[in-house]
């Protein structure tokens, strides 16, 4: 998630406030350069510990610690040299929407040091109520409920065109998302869809809700950012309000804390690097550390049976690929502090940290899920799917010959290969439907990127957006990835539901931004924990094709799963051992990471 970063930014001084927050008005923008930082984590730690950011407690029964609420961070690294190379924060939002189903609540947001809800969250609502009042069903103040169409495919009149662009849940997100402020980074939406939002536009079987409880989506609609271009060091504040005195006085607040964190790479974040430095250097941990355990949701056993089950309808010609996944829970009384182990651990070109009321989650992910450039005027999908572990000595440094060994296997491996050809052909087929005729195209076909305990292969498939479509029409289009569903991708979706048998949540959505100027850049939500009341949910799945054999697919969601779950267990200090066997069974086994 980069987006590119002005090359000045003026400082500018406030303009009066206006006297209403309604949804004509034309915000007040402000910037302010401050001090760099490097770890965005770290530096959103000590504003909330100086009382700066929205805040909630933690669990209570954990005595868990007061975290932020309300906020977005978006970080990405150079996937060659791990380099981070953007950081963008949502340090103070205007207003919450949340979809479930046919229903998008709109929540202005309180002001952060007390009081009603800011005249920005109003503004926004005033906005969506006049876009879409004929959509309205409840009405309360700093709160607004629309009720909007789901399209499904059930309706064989229904052309394919006109089910991009008809009206849907989507529609609050572009209407913010088009607010008229005179700023390149914004206005910005940031938030994350659930891998079920899918079912808001196609038909899926109904299952109940899950341990993961992330809504259909949930976004935010940024009052102030902080964005940082790290390969110049540079570091802006940007906000946007119709109430300029109070930005103003906000805006001035931060800068201070931010220009006043003398040392960037103190206090939590030399903590966290130290904890990412065990968790890299020696994963079974000391010989006094606690040790922490990670239950799978899923047995070994059954996770099989599922993997057998999902060959069965490969052969009777339903599916040619299937994605089903499992969990692995973990206590975590502090999501932040394992962001940043995760963060330092495993450098990533999309990583993230969202704090909601009601959970948070964070991750490294490699994967892309749709990107849109306003600058090229192209969307772009990055297929992934081949996995092999990394080659690591005993001590987790690289051992270079065995690393080259595995990536030789995995170049060469049938299935892996056909797999990942089998997703290029799905992604090519998402891009042209949403793409001018002639435009698609794709390169670093089977590359492989590395990471800190696995590596893939990659594809890139992109194409020219059509004139009559915008991102958001070519999110819909083309979610949810075909390398967290299967192919072909509707079926492969009824059978997860079928399998899994409760609703996904945040795993196999994605994570991003919408921007005023059309930018989209979203990734897809693995390698990630899904953390409420003081436990991380870390979901793994596992790319089922006829060739599979149950066993290996439920060691790689191990893989897929370990990094995650080892920095959750190093920012407490403790050695991480993955169980075999869910809590339902009886006896379990277990195994030192």
């Amino acid at each position: 998630m980069s987006p590119t970063v002005p090359d000045s930014v003026p400082d500018t001084a406030p303009e009066a406030a206006p006297s209403a927050a309604s949804s004509d008005v034309s915000p007040t923008v402000l910037t302010r350069s401050v001090r760099y930082h490097a770890d965005g984590g770290a530096l959103l730690e000590q504003l909330t510990r100086s009382g700066l950011l929205r805040t909630t407690a933690g669990p209570a029964a954990q005595g868990g610690p007061v975290r932020p609420v309300d906020c977005v961070l978006l970080e990405s690294a150079d996937i060659t040299t791990k380099a981070s190379r953007t950081t963008v924060a949502v340090l103070e939002a205007s207003a919450r929407l949340t979809c479930w189903g046919g229903t998008v609540m709109a929540e202005a947001l309180d002001a952060v040091d007390g009081g009603a809800p800011g005249a920005d969250g109003l503004a926004a609502l005033a906005r969506l109520e006049e876009g879409l009042a004929e959509h309205v069903t409840d009405r309360r103040p700093g709160r607004l409920a629309l009720s909007l169409p789901t399209i499904c495919d059930d309706d064989p009149t229904v052309e394919e065109r006109e089910r991009l662009t008809a009206l849907s849940t989507i529609e609050p997100l572009r209407l913010l998302a088009r607010a008229e402020v005179d700023h390149p980074h914004l206005p910005l939406e940031a938030g994350a869809f659930a891998f079920d939002y899918l079912s808001t536009f196609e038909s899926l079987p109904e299952v109940d809700q899950g341990a993961n409880t992330c809504p259909d989506y949930l976004f935010y609609d940024a009052r102030i950012i902080l964005v940082v271009d790290h390969p110049t060091q540079e570091a802006t504040l940007v906000g946007a309000s119709v109430d300029a005195a109070d930005l103003e006085r906000r805006m001035e607040a931060l800068a201070t804390a931010i220009d006043g964190i003398e040392d960037p790479a103190a206090s939590a974040d030399t903590a966290a690097n130290a904890a990412a430095d065990t968790a890299i250097e020696a994963p079974a941990g000391g010989p006094d550390s606690p040790v922490l355990h990670a239950v799978p949701t899923v047995s070994d056993a059954d996770f099989e049976a599922v993997v057998e089950e999902m060959r069965g309808y490969i052969a009777d010609g339903d599916v040619y690929q299937v994605v089903p996944s499992r969990g692995f829970t973990i206590d975590c009384p502090d999501a932040l502090a394992a962001y940043h182990v995760l963060r330092h651990a495993n450098p990533s070109p999309y990583m993230f940290y969202l704090a909601a009321p009601d959970f948070e989650l964070f991750g490294a992910s490699p994967e892309s899920a749709l990107l849109y450039s306003v600058r090229s005027g192209r969307v772009a999908i990055r297929p992934i799917a081949g996995t092999r572990p990394r080659g690591l000595h005993p001590d987790g440094s690289v051992d270079h010959e065995r690393d080259t060994r595995l990536e030789l296997e995995l170049r060469t491996d049938a299935k892996e290969v056909a797999e990942h050809v089998m997703l290029v052909d799905l992604a090519r087929n998402d891009v042209a439907r949403v793409s001018r005729p002639g435009t698609r195209s794709v390169q670093d076909l089977l590359r492989v990127d590395r990471y800190s305990r696995v590596m893939h292969l990659v594809s890139e498939v992109s194409g020219e957006l059509a004139e009559d479509l915008d991102a958001l029409d070519a999110f819909r289009a083309s979610m949810t990835m075909g390398t967290l569903t299967g192919a072909p991708k509707l079926r492969a979706a009824e059978l997860i539901r079928q399998a899994e048998g409760v609703r996904r949540g945040s795993y196999g959505g994605s994570v991003g931004y919408i921007r005023g100027d059309g930018e989209l850049d979203t990734c897809i939500v693995i390698r990630s924990g899904f953390v409420s009341a003081g436990t991380a949910l870390v979901q793994a799945g596992a790319g089922v094709v006829a060739a599979s054999s149950p066993a290996a697919e439920a060691a790689e969601t191990v893989h897929k799963a370990r990094a995650v779950l080892e920095a959750v267990a190093a920012a407490q200090g403790a050695t991480l051992v993955i169980d075999q066997t869910s809590s339902q069974t009886g006896s379990r086994t277990s195994k030192e990471a």
